[in-house]
């Protein structure tokens, strides 16, 4: 007796179920249908090719040496020195006379300038720290210009590649005072006029062990 009002209901609840279900299914089937997008063309090339991690539409040095250190257009960055050449050529002391040992030193200078015919250098006349001054700076003079001479008249080396200078005993490559230092400082350097271009590299976990 309890439940014939349960019963009597369910007709009811029935329809409403109905009537709701055909309401939302009228709802959705008016609802307009979403329509993709064609793909957007590509217009900058966005790959790397040369790994520096500038893409190529930006890119304005190409091939950038991998591991340099590069800017925001991807062209990395780069120190100059100037080369140094060294030359053996030991003097005997208050001497500007070229010993015979010097001659094999400086005709392997004057093949290397043969084969490099844009470079020119400058010769460096060094003395010890004994005597005068004025008579060591002379000497240092004096013995640049005996390497000129000999580069210029007995290898035919043009003269407007040649310069010499004198420092007497301002830069010594030995401070000690005894024979063996001054006989390191009675020397000829060799400056050569060229411009070496070094591409600066990153940092890496790697890097001190590389320096040291």
């Amino acid at each position: 007796m309890n439940n014939l009002p349960l019963v009597k209901a369910l007709p009811v609840i029935t329809s409403s179920l109905l009537i709701c279900g055909t309401i939302l299914l009228s709802a959705c089937a008016g609802n307009n249908i979403v329509n993709l997008e064609s793909s957007v063309e590509q217009l900058n090339d966005l790959n790397d090719h040369d790994r520096d991690g500038v893409i190529q539409a930006r890119e304005k040095c190409a091939d950038t040496v991998l591991g340099a250190t590069i800017d925001n257009v991807g062209c990395g960055t780069q120190t100059t020195y100037v080369e140094p050449l060294k030359v053996d050529i030991k003097f005997t002391n208050n001497s500007y006379s070229i010993p015979p040992s010097a001659i094999s030193e400086i005709n392997a200078l004057a093949r290397f300038l043969e084969q490099r015919p844009e470079l020119v250098v400058l010769i460096e006349g060094h003395t010890s720290k004994v005597g005068a001054e004025e008579f060591n700076q002379t000497l240092s003079v004096n013995r640049a210009k005996s390497v000129v001479s000999v580069l210029v008249n007995d290898f035919n080396i043009a003269t407007e590649r040649v310069s010499s200078i004198g420092y007497g005993f301002d830069r010594l490559a030995d401070f000690a005072d005894n024979e063996a230092a001054h006989a390191t400082n009675r020397r000829i350097l060799v400056e050569l006029n060229e411009t070496v271009i070094v591409d600066d590299m990153k940092w890496t976990i790697y890097t001190v062990d590389q320096v040291q």
